[in-house]
């Protein structure tokens, strides 16, 4: 055997890869499903869209889109496709964003309660440390969809939503709920003795749908509260600010009205009765799990989690009391 030859096979294989701009204009077509918003999104017309779409089907021997009349689908060969560019090209950008040595905005989709009752409060002592980075919050009640919006995390709630495909997920906080109210309310109500006197009270509720006041009611084995009966308001801050101004009884999460109990505006009637009702969630794509700024956020916010249960005894009690049921929440 010549050497030549020998040179000659181990010389690594070409990559026989697609048009790189054809994938990139695949990959935001298909996240848009359309190719006029794909077309605004790059700065090219949607001529540019349909010719590279073409050279990219023609590569594969087949289409990626089916077209409709008015909308247009992924075939089943576009949806195996769109998830692996998806984590390409968050990959690349992470790692272009290390080797650079700064961090970009870090965008992130979070529920509205959360925002306003735990995270904007603190966001500040965020930003201090790390003025670098530049956190842009957007909230909305309906989870992130990572294929078609441009996000790098979202917070989620583990019973409110359903996370599909795969995800990176990392708890920040369960969520503790026992009922609220203004200490003015409980002292007119001097005969509060058991969870039953509660049906003197108005329940303030957060959403139309909310199960929480019957889960509560099943765990306090309470049988003559009307737990769907009372006021619903559709943001947990606006419950709880009613309940602190004497207007009835929210079902309040613990860790997100500290504020509130340490100052006396609320007061917890029935301390010791406190339901897990899930947790909440920071998710982002495989891809983006170490992107600088989210690694420092992430940390971030475990670590100021950590800290409100740490200097809360009853939280502690309640983190002892069900640490079983939150490992169901861990994997």
């Amino acid at each position: 055997m010549s050497i030549s030859h020998i040179t000659a096979s181990n010389t690594p294989m070409q990559r026989q890869l697609p048009p790189l701009n054809a994938l990139k204009a695949f990959e935001a077509a298909a996240r848009h499903l359309n190719f006029t918003e794909a077309a605004e999104e790059l700065h090219v017309t949607q001529g540019a869209i349909s010719r590279q779409i073409k050279t990219l089907e023609e590569h594969f021997q087949g289409p990626l889109f089916q077209r409709h009349h008015r909308h247009l689908t992924l075939t089943d060969d576009g949806k195996k496709l769109l998830p692996v560019l998806n984590e390409i090209f968050d990959r690349i950008q992470a790692i272009s964003e290390e080797i650079r040595g700064r961090s970009e905005d870090l965008t992130i989709k979070v529920l509205p309660s959360f925002a306003i009752r735990w995270l904007i409060p603190r966001l500040p002592k965020f930003q201090e440390a790390f003025p670098e980075i530049n956190v842009r919050l957007t909230t909305a009640w309906h989870t992130v969809a990572f294929d078609r919006e441009h996000f790098d995390a979202g917070i989620v709630h583990s019973t409110k939503m359903r996370l599909g495909g795969p995800l990176h997920k990392t708890i920040i906080t369960p969520e503790w709920m026992t009922p609220a109210c203004s200490p003015n309310l409980l002292n007119r109500e001097t005969g509060l003795q058991n969870t039953n006197d509660l049906k003197s009270l108005t329940l303030l509720h957060c959403g139309h749908e909310s199960d929480e006041w019957i889960q509560w009611c099943k765990e306090a084995k309470t049988t003559e509260i009307n737990p769907r009966s009372g006021q619903v308001f559709d943001l947990m801050d606006t419950a709880l600010r009613a309940a602190a101004s004497g207007f009835g009884v929210a079902l309040a999460d613990l860790m997100m009205i500290s504020d509130e109990l340490e100052s006396g505006q609320l007061v917890t009637p029935f301390p010791d009765i406190a339901s897990l009702i899930g947790v909440y969630y920071l998710i982002c794509p495989p891809g983006k799990a170490n992107k600088p700024a989210l690694k420092h956020f992430r940390k971030w916010l475990t670590d100021e989690c950590r800290a409100t249960i740490d200097n809360s005894p009853d939280l502690q009690r309640l983190e002892a009391r069900d640490a079983d049921l939150l490992q169901h929440y861990v994997t």
